[in-house]
């Protein structure tokens, strides 16, 4: 009853063309969006990094899905997270070579960036999909130690020397010979993905497997 009156005085909007949805929609997205989402086609985990295993992304980054992660990332549109996870949760649940995955862990935030931010976008997404796929989330367990420059703002050149030794595993016994699904929201260069990788393995992850919404770079 609650959700519902909520939802009566302030309708609910598609996250992405800002449609206003029936009041008792579940998730924030109309009809006709899925159709113009940049879904990458195939359902196999594609190109390892250095430290990483193996990629699965959902999208291009680019039209709807782009400005849509631009808004949950930088003007407080938190509530977006849901339909992110499921979209990124239906995409993992087709992945066919994709092995059990004991662990769920987002690329952290420096305390004083999620500080001035308010929330941390990874972790708001991998929270919901550790839910929507039964695996634990331990993000607690990689914590961002040095407060680096935004990777966005850095030619790519520096981006891999911007997050060296960035990431500190607090307790490598919880993910000693476990598979690892690492999550962020966009992935670029892939140096902060391979930097958190590079750590999780020398503190005894098997296998570290990455999860994205979407990437520039053609795969």
């Amino acid at each position: 009853m609650i959700k519902w009156l909520r939802n009566l005085l302030f309708p609910p909007k598609c996250i992405f063309c800002n449609e206003i949805l029936d009041v008792k929609s579940e998730e924030c997205i109309c009809n006709n969006c899925p159709s113009k989402i940049p879904f990458l086609k195939g359902n196999r985990i594609i190109k390892t990094g250095d430290f990483y295993d193996g990629i699965i992304c959902m999208c291009k980054y680019t039209g709807i899905l782009k400005d849509a992660i631009i808004r949950y990332k930088f003007y407080n549109k938190t509530s977006y997270y849901k339909v992110f996870a499921r979209l990124l949760a239906d995409k993992i649940n087709k992945t066919e070579n994709l092995p059990n995955i004991d662990l769920i862990i987002s690329v952290p935030l420096h305390k004083k960036k999620e500080q001035f931010r308010g929330y941390n976008q990874a972790y708001l997404i991998s929270n919901q999909l550790s839910k929507l796929i039964q695996i634990k989330e331990k993000s607690d367990l990689l914590k961002r130690v040095k407060n680096t420059e935004s990777q966005s703002l850095l030619p790519k050149y520096k981006r891999p020397f911007n997050v060296k030794k960035a990431f500190l595993v607090v307790d490598p016994s919880q993910i000693k010979d476990k598979h690892i699904l690492l999550f962020d929201d966009i992935m670029t260069t892939g140096s902060t993905l391979d930097e958190c990788s590079r750590t999780l393995k020398e503190a005894g992850a098997k296998k570290v497997f990455v999860a994205v919404l979407a990437s520039g770079r053609k795969f």
